[in-house]
């Protein structure tokens, strides 16, 4: 065996990728958490709301998406191969 110091492993949180860490342990989303989860930008998550295809819950002031409300839109989307030729 050998006395070298291991390197050690640090996970540097940085503020794009802090709501992606959190949002993983939570039942319900903010806009900007479900568009750094799905790449979408929060301007085509508002869209979505606006045109009643992403649900959302109030409380309060605050708007949330559920994990359920966000994976039924996903799965709602149109397909990507439509159009293309394989």
């Amino acid at each position: 065996m050998t006395d070298q110091p291991q390197a050690k492993a640090t996970s540097r949180i940085t503020k794009r990728d802090a709501p992606l860490r959190l949002a993983a342990e939570k039942l319900a989303l903010t806009v900007p958490e479900v568009a750094a989860l799905t790449s979408l930008g929060q301007t085509s998550v508002y869209k979505a709301i606006r045109e009643g295809r992403l649900r959302i819950r109030k409380y309060g002031t605050r708007t949330i998406i559920t994990r359920a409300d966000l994976a039924s839109f996903l799965e709602n989307l149109p397909d990507g191969r439509d159009g293309f030729e394989a």
